[in-house]
């Protein structure tokens, strides 16, 4: 029997959004309990958007936090001595300076095409998530929390639903909730985090790809197997 980890689920939202979704639950990478879940609410200023996820960071006792926020940026945005290795495709996915090679591994693996880490839609969310970062001491893939160690593992709920067989687990929330062992109905957000929750536990239990050499020191988005 695989032992029970306490997880923290989080799908990031913008500071002003009040869509950030966050679950924290007691799993043995089969059966979820959840313990609590719940909405962020919409802040007007910086300080009280970053204060609350600290605050929620340090609230609660847990094994591993997984989220769907982009925790790095591309390498030659911050290294421009990078020596890009030429990807294979076409369109903007092979543009490294928009793309890291985390989020072009997911489209050629798994066909998804996640939205660059920088850019206009989700740029708020990679800036708050790497502050989040910079506040705690961070060694890939761990920060300390109360001197503690854990996990934070960047996960993308995308390619956790692709793996359940769930592709269109949005437009059928019931469906996604049920396969998730859950009862009461949650929105689009609260499922995202519970998806952080199922494949956080599952990459606790290794099953998920060792890191290509491509992507070491620039991030990568953990997928599950």
């Amino acid at each position: 029997m695989k032992k029970s980890s306490k997880i923290l689920g989080i799908d990031l939202g913008g500071c002003m959004s009040g869509n950030s979704a966050y679950i924290y639950a007691e799993t043995d990478g089969k059966q979820i309990n959840v313990i609590e879940a719940f909405k962020e609410p919409k802040h007007k200023d910086h300080y009280a958007c970053q204060n609350f996820i600290i605050d929620i960071f340090e609230k609660y006792t847990v094994d591993a936090i997984a989220i769907d926020a982009p925790l790095s940026l591309p390498r030659p945005l911050l290294h421009p001595e990078t020596k890009n290795i030429p990807r294979e495709g076409t369109g903007e996915i092979i543009n490294p300076y928009l793309f890291r090679y985390t989020d072009y591994f997911l489209f050629k693996t798994f066909g998804l095409r996640p939205m660059p880490p920088a850019g206009d839609r989700i740029g708020r969310l990679t800036a708050r998530a790497i502050a989040l970062l910079h506040h705690f001491q961070y060694n890939f893939p761990h920060i300390i929390i109360k001197n503690k160690s854990v996990p934070i593992f960047e996960v993308y709920p995308k390619q956790i639903a692709q793996h359940l067989s769930l592709q269109n687990y949005k437009k059928d929330p019931k469906r996604t909730l049920q396969r998730l062992g859950q009862t009461e109905m949650m929105d689009e957000h609260l499922i995202d985090a519970l998806l952080c929750i199922y494949g956080g536990a599952k990459i606790l239990n290794g099953d998920t790809l060792p890191i290509p050499k491509e992507a070491e020191g620039e991030g990568w988005c953990f997928p599950i197997i």
